[in-house]
């Protein structure tokens, strides 16, 4: 697949799959430094020269499978850095994804291990249509992982609610020893490509909550990996706010709520239908 890409950009313009995924004769050296990016922000933790960091990269990454392109992402860069983590002798690396779009790629890449727990928060029903509840892992990694798809007009208070029944719990009892993020923002009000009713105070609220976590777990060990986004104001106000999280500072939400909200919906039931699989 790497030499296949390599040989398609040297042709570029060209689109690598359906989604559509669309390269130019740069993105094959674009995709290699976001990837190699996601390595070295893992060593720069690993090595303690820093206790938390946040790779600015694109291409995303999170629904590259291990021989093609999807969904706008070339390399798998989180599940690369995951790989690399679990070389240098990370045992247990938990992550969690809250870009508004499953990160399937990641999970096929994990589907059957133990040493890895993965959490996606995504909107249902969209790209790329995978993503079910239902979803949790086979063999050795039977109940390692955890799909939260949410209605369309979620928000705040589903966020909440999902830190406090769902990702505190499963952390406890999985006791990661390094934690790494998927960060998309465009589970924000403002983006274009779904639906959800996200704002920069929710972005900062989860980012809070993996910075506590992994002081609580894994002596502050923690990356988070650029994802999507595609407005790029609500962008800037997402990653700016997970950088006031890691610093301890408040938020400062200067998009605020949407101009016309839709009522949130009860994700009541679904909580308690993923507490009852994933016996929380």
């Amino acid at each position: 697949y790497i030499q296949q890409l390599y040989e398609q950009a040297k042709s570029a313009p060209a689109y690598v799959d359906p989604a559509p995924t669309y390269i130019t004769r740069a993105s094959f050296d674009c995709a290699l430094q976001a990837t190699g990016a996601a390595i070295a922000l893992v060593d720069e933790i690993l090595d303690r020269r820093a206790r938390t960091g946040f790779a600015l990269i694109r291409p995303p990454g999170h629904h590259a499978l291990p021989n093609t392109a999807m969904g706008f992402c070339l390399f798998a860069n989180i599940a690369i850095a995951a790989r690399h983590a679990q070389k240098r002798g990370i045992g247990r690396i938990m992550i969690v994804d809250f870009d508004v779009h499953h990160g399937n790629g990641t999970q096929k890449i994990f589907y059957a291990e133990e040493n890895v727990y993965f959490v996606s928060l995504h909107q249902a029903g969209i790209y790329p249509g995978s993503g079910q509840a239902s979803e949790t892992g086979v063999e050795r990694g039977h109940g390692c992982t955890m799909n939260i798809p949410l209605p369309a007009y979620a928000g705040g208070l589903a966020v909440q609610q999902i830190i406090n029944e769902l990702l505190f719990p499963v952390a406890c009892r999985f006791k990661p020893d390094l934690i790494l993020a998927s960060a998309g923002f465009d589970a924000h009000w403002r983006e274009p490509l779904a639906s959800l009713q996200y704002t920069g105070h929710d972005f900062h609220a989860l980012a809070t909550t993996l910075h506590h976590l992994a002081y609580e777990f894994c002596s502050g060990k923690l990356a988070f990996f650029l994802e999507g986004g595609y407005d790029l104001a609500a962008l800037a106000d997402g990653a700016v706010n997970v950088f006031r999280a890691l610093l301890g500072e408040q938020y400062k939400d200067r998009l605020g709520s949407p101009p016309q909200s839709q009522p949130q919906p009860d994700i009541t039931q679904l909580v308690a239908d993923l507490r009852l699989a994933h016996e929380l």
